[in-house]
């Protein structure tokens, strides 16, 4: 059996056609993964409380399905952050096997959706994954004070860094992105691989 994937997307996502996400979801379904990719509650006006009971309730369903994989969680933009948060209210109770954060939004920009504001020096990302991988670019403007500054440095976590990816969104061409499959498949593969 492959492996349990947990996808969780960003702030105003609909899972449209093309993202890398949706390619990446029916690529490793293809390849007998199990891949849960919920489309998280009102996407255009978000609320922490709403998002962490479907991610919690899809861990749990993912949990029930697991037969000693890796269970993996894959988070973009907001869907990053909202991992953070979840690790810092203390309501990741066992770690999973591996995460991807990738273009985690600066919480200084999420003011208009307060509720999702966190702080990284205070999440202990150990608590939510047995490893953490962060990936953005050198030119985000979710991210103006940089990747590593911002997330990579105060959770101790080394970023890869893709330049000029901007926010590796659909908008930003980020449809196929053969790197996240891979790393699905092998922690040591080349995010940057488009």
């Amino acid at each position: 059996m492959g492996k349990q994937v947990l996808i969780l997307h960003g702030w105003r996502n609909r899972r449209v056609d093309g993202h890398w996400q949706r390619l990446s979801a029916a690529e490793l379904r293809k390849q007998g993964h199990q891949v849960y990719y919920p489309q998280l509650p009102s996407t255009d006006n978000p609320k922490f409380r709403e998002w962490a009971e479907v991610v919690l309730a899809e861990l749990e369903l993912a949990r029930e399905a697991n037969q000693g994989e890796e269970l993996i969680v894959i988070g973009h933009s907001l869907g990053s952050v909202t991992w953070l948060k979840l690790i810092e209210q203390g309501l990741i109770t066992t770690p999973v096997s591996r995460v991807l954060l990738v273009a985690p939004a600066d919480p200084e920009l999420l003011l208009d959706i307060a509720d999702f504001v966190v702080d990284p020096a205070n999440v202990s990302v150990s608590a939510g994954a047995a490893s953490t991988t962060i990936v953005g670019s050198d030119a985000d403007e979710w991210s103006p004070r940089g990747i590593e500054a911002t997330f990579s440095g105060p959770l101790n976590v080394p970023a890869v860094i893709i330049p000029g990816a901007k926010h590796l969104s659909y908008l930003d061409g980020f449809g196929k992105w053969a790197g996240v499959i891979n790393w699905v498949n092998d922690p040591a593969s080349d995010l940057s691989v488009r």
